[in-house]
C-alpha cells in the first residue's frame, strides 16, 4: 500500500455551491462524464458531494500537492458494471501516481442525509 486518504463533505454545502455558481463550479472540478452522470441521478448534490470527497481522498492517498499542478478533473470517479466506484487517473495525477509506484486506487463511498464520505487506498503496482 502506498497511502490511504479519507474525506467528508456536507451535502447541503455542495447543493448551495452548485446553486450559487452553477456549471462554473462543476466544470472546474468534474469531468464532462461526471457532470452528465450527476445530473442524471436522483440526488445530484449527494452524487457530487461523494465524487468530490472521493477526489479529495485520492489526493490524500497519493500525498499530492497543489504545487504539482494538480487538476481535480484528472481524478475521475466512475461506476463499474455492478455500481462499484472506480477511479481513473489522467494528466499530472496519473504521472505522480506512477512515480510513486501506484498501480491503482481503490475507493469506497457512502452518504447519509447530510454527509458524504469517501476512502481511497493507493495500491502498489
Amino acid at each position: 500500500m502506498i497511502g490511504i486518504g479519507i474525506d467528508i463533505v456536507a451535502i447541503n454545502r455542495m447543493a448551495e455551491t452548485i446553486e450559487r455558481s452553477g456549471d462554473i463550479f462543476l466544470r472546474r472540478v468534474f469531468t464532462p462524464t461526471e457532470i452528465e452522470s450527476g445530473k442524471r441521478c436522483d440526488h445530484p448534490a449527494a452524487f457530487f458531494a461523494m465524487a468530490f470527497a472521493a477526489k479529495e481522498a485520492v489526493f490524500k492517498a497519493l500525498t499530492l500537492s497543489w504545487e504539482q499542478g494538480i487538476d481535480l478533473r484528472h481524478i475521475e470517479i466512475n461506476r463499474g458494471e455492478v455500481g462499484q466506484p472506480l477511479v481513473r487517473l489522467s494528466g499530472q495525477v496519473e504521472r505522480a501516481a506512477k512515480e510513486k509506484g501506484c498501480g491503482r486506487v481503490e475507493i469506497s463511498q457512502s452518504f447519509e442525509t447530510d454527509m458524504a464520505v469517501a476512502v481511497a487506498i493507493a495500491v502498489e503496482a
